[in-house]
């Protein structure tokens, strides 16, 4: 329903500003007609009709300055709002197609300690700038497939509920089996930035 008020009243503000356009140019050859005819003199005299042309589309020239402005303001906000109307549809498109569980961890709790980072940089990457890993706990309990990126954040946990242990208990790092990878579902990553959360 708003959408379509919004389309009506585009096209009456469109239809508005013709008119204005159409109007402001019979306004002045109103007035620069009464105005030579009463202090030059007719048509007939010569130099009235240059004069009386240069006059009207002067000065019709100059109304239709602020009409011009106005007529930019709003169609820069047409496709500012088509713009947005895009990229929102493709948002929304994405997160129906991508969907992820997300929780948010703040961004040094996803931190890996120094001595790990350097040894992902013994690692090639999973993805360009980022690696698929098994992480070793402190306890010794082991979480596969756990993406780091960057080579120092962990963005992501796959096939869990929630974040069940905390990055720092982080005691060690292999490379993912390549050859043994699960076949991965979106829904089933746990993202823990909180972006796209549901």
């Amino acid at each position: 329903m708003k959408n379509g008020n919004e389309g009506q009243s585009t096209v009456l503000w469109w239809i508005g500003w013709i008119l204005l356009t159409i109007l402001s140019f019979f306004v002045s050859c109103y007035f620069w007609t009464g105005f030579i005819a009463k202090n030059v003199g007719g048509m007939d005299k010569p130099g009235v009709p240059v004069l009386w042309v240069t006059a009207v589309f002067g000065s019709w020239m100059v109304l239709l300055v602020p009409l011009i402005v106005l007529m930019y303001s709003k169609v820069d906000k047409a496709y500012e709002d088509a713009r947005i109307a895009r990229e929102t549809a493709a948002l929304d498109k994405a997160k129906t197609a991508f969907r992820v569980r997300s929780v948010f961890v703040e961004p040094k709790k996803r931190i890996l300690t120094k001595a790990l980072s350097q040894k992902l940089k013994q690692f090639p990457e999973t993805l360009k700038k980022a690696h698929l890993v098994t992480a070793t706990l402190k306890n010794g309990r082991r979480v596969e497939n756990v993406f780091v990126v960057y080579r120092r954040e962990v963005l992501g946990v796959y096939d869990r509920d929630s974040l069940d242990f905390e990055i720092k208990d982080i005691a060690d790092l292999e490379r993912a089996d390549l050859g043994r990878l699960p076949d991965f579902k979106s829904e089933k990553w746990l993202r823990l930035d909180g972006i796209g959360a549901y």
